[in-house]
């Protein structure tokens, strides 16, 4: 289902959006404890940046405030200011996965990063204006990455 994709998200800044994410993966019970997850995801981005380029982000975390793997997507049209990165970001991939999952987490990030990079995905997807469009939309290339990976679902 479509709910953790946000084809607009309400917030302008990081703070907000990197928020609106982790109430989605929370409303869907990826994650237990919204307020441990959202600290540990501002920590690690605090750390190092986890801006891809291209207007891209993949905030992440490993916890056990997560009780399912999980992904949440939001697009903003006008940009997001990400610091300390120059560039506006307009796609962010939040992925969530509990402290000890069997899920490949550096494959799901690795294979995330991949399919970002393609310039046809991210036009698509900010294309997208409806949760059920990203999802399709989403759903339709991950196929395409998951037969060189692990075939394992976040989404």
């Amino acid at each position: 289902d479509g709910s953790r994709l946000v084809p607009a998200l309400q917030s302008q800044d990081r703070l907000g959006a990197i928020k609106e994410l982790v109430d989605r993966l929370y409303g869907r019970r990826k994650v237990v404890d919204s307020l441990k997850f959202l600290q540990t995801i501002l920590d690690r981005e605090d750390q190092m940046s986890t801006v891809l380029g291209r207007g891209v982000a993949l905030p992440h975390a490993r916890c056990r405030s997560v009780a399912q793997p999980g992904v949440a997507l939001g697009i903003s049209q006008t940009g997001i200011a990400f610091p300390p990165d120059a560039e506006p970001v307009h796609v962010i991939c939040m992925v969530a996965v509990p402290d000890a999952a069997p899920v490949p987490y550096l494959s799901v990030l690795s294979n995330l990063a991949l399919l970002f990079k393609n310039s046809d995905v991210r036009a698509g997807l900010m294309a997208c204006d409806t949760s059920m469009s990203m999802y399709q939309f989403m759903t339709k290339h991950l196929a395409q990455i998951r037969k060189m990976s692990a075939p394992h679902s976040v989404l």
